[in-house]
């Protein structure tokens, strides 16, 4: 069963021209400052800031209904990289609604938030909330791929909205 499922990954990573296995890799680059700190924002949604300088935090925002989506995030092995608590389904509420969710949940003075994506929805929900927004495309050879996405440009976008520059991405 399992070769099965290492198949079906493999074929659709293949498909998609890389992109599960090049969102894998970013999403661990950014948890890679995680590993010894204490965690600021977990699962349950208590902040504690002890003895730690930052804490990156992965949150999936879908518009799919949950349970599908969550069975998307064992396919795609992304359930060591984004905890089933911070899923999100938008279907019924809207993006907007999940956005303030997720800042009222995480958010105190040293909280940034990005949204990276490739809908409109996402774009304007962002653009409420005053996130910087990362648009991303599947389409090859779009100057929004995916694949390529960087700590660096990420950072460059957290400059530009919030002003600071992005510590992390200075060692790109």
């Amino acid at each position: 069963m399992i070769k099965l499922w290492d198949d079906l990954y493999n074929m659709t990573d293949s498909y998609t021209d890389r992109w599960l296995s090049s969102a894998r890799a970013f999403l661990e680059q950014c948890s890679d400052g995680n590993k010894d700190s204490t965690p600021l924002a977990p699962a349950n949604g208590f902040v504690d800031s002890t003895d730690a300088k930052f804490q990156n935090v992965s949150v999936l925002v879908t518009s799919g209904s949950l349970i599908p989506s969550l069975v998307k995030c064992l396919l795609f092995r992304l359930d060591d990289l984004i905890t089933y608590g911070n899923v999100y389904s938008s279907w019924e509420v809207g993006k907007l609604q999940c956005f303030s969710w997720i800042k009222e949940r995480f958010s105190s003075p040293n909280v940034r938030f990005c949204v990276i994506g490739d809908g409109w929805e996402e774009c304007e929900a962002a653009q409420t909330m005053r996130w910087p927004f990362v648009k991303i495309d599947l389409r090859p050879g779009s100057s929004h791929r995916f694949p390529g996405l960087t700590l660096r440009t990420v950072g460059h976008y957290f400059s530009i909205v919030y002003g600071i520059p992005d510590a992390e991405s200075d060692d790109e």
